[in-house]
């Protein structure tokens, strides 16, 4: 079994073992913004599950920064990414991330996981939220 496979398998493991500790959050991808101080345009939003530390949290951006957050949201399953050009993908910081409460995540800190070489997309990733 290669390093790739038991990744795969832990994170779908702890993904079942933690299904009632998740809660859906929303996030509707960053598509785009037609001038300098438009509205921005973003995808239709999908439901995802997911792990929520409210904080404040110590978080690690890709940048190995270690900045404090509001909450870091734990996504145990790959994103898609969107396509959209100028995107960081799967999660881009411009893009919006609703809470359960309604509450808007804002500004998307960072989001940081490990890539798995045959998808290109994390196995799984964690989002802070300033």
């Amino acid at each position: 079994m290669s390093l790739a496979e038991v990744i795969r398998s832990s994170v779908a493991a702890a993904n079942r073992a933690t299904t009632a500790a998740r809660a859906d959050i929303t996030l509707a991808a960053w598509t785009g913004q037609a001038t300098s101080g438009a509205k921005p345009t973003y995808a239709t939003a999908v439901t995802i599950p997911a792990i929520i530390d409210q904080g404040p949290v110590a978080f690690r951006t890709a940048k190995s920064e270690v900045v404090t957050v509001k909450a870091v949201i734990h996504i145990l399953q790959p994103v898609a990414a969107n396509g959209a050009a100028n995107r960081e993908e799967p999660i881009d910081p411009r893009d919006k991330i609703t809470l359960p409460n309604g509450t808007v995540g804002s500004p998307i800190m960072g989001a940081s996981g490990l890539v798995d070489p045959s998808t290109g997309l994390p196995y799984s990733f964690s989002v802070g939220l300033g």
